[in-house]
């Protein structure tokens, strides 16, 4: 997988995600609360992301631009946190909660993603 096609998936994506955060944060942490409260959910989740990150691990742990860090940072991430969900589900909510709950944290986090969407847009369509 090159460096510009993940760009392009991923760049629009975690920049949807940030805004829609932005402008709808009652909504995203009402879709955390529904998560913890299906476990089912919480398990076929896990085996998604934690197969989505050892997948682009294998194929995209790159380091050498910004874009491949970005992009080999969110890789590592899915791949931890998809293990995560699997191994020990209630450590990851018990790690979130107090995170969502702190919305200056939140707004940031999403601004972070926002930006990092963004950039991987540009990456991957107009450079």
């Amino acid at each position: 997988m090159t460096t510009t096609l993940l760009a392009q998936v991923i760049g629009p994506v975690i920049a949807a995600a940030g805004i829609g955060f932005i402008f709808h944060p009652k909504f995203y942490k009402k879709i955390m609360k529904d998560f913890e409260a299906h476990e089912g959910l919480t398990y076929v989740m896990g085996i998604f992301v934690m197969a989505l990150g050892i997948v682009l691990v294998m194929n995209h742990n790159l380091w050498n631009s910004l874009a491949e860090i970005i992009i080999s940072i969110i890789a590592w991430g899915a791949l931890i946190k998809g293990a995560t969900f699997l191994v020990v589900p209630n450590l990851l909510f018990a790690i979130s909660k107090p995170m969502v709950k702190n919305a200056g944290l939140m707004k940031f986090a999403m601004a972070v993603m926002l930006a990092a969407g963004a950039y991987l847009s540009y990456v991957g369509y107009w450079m």
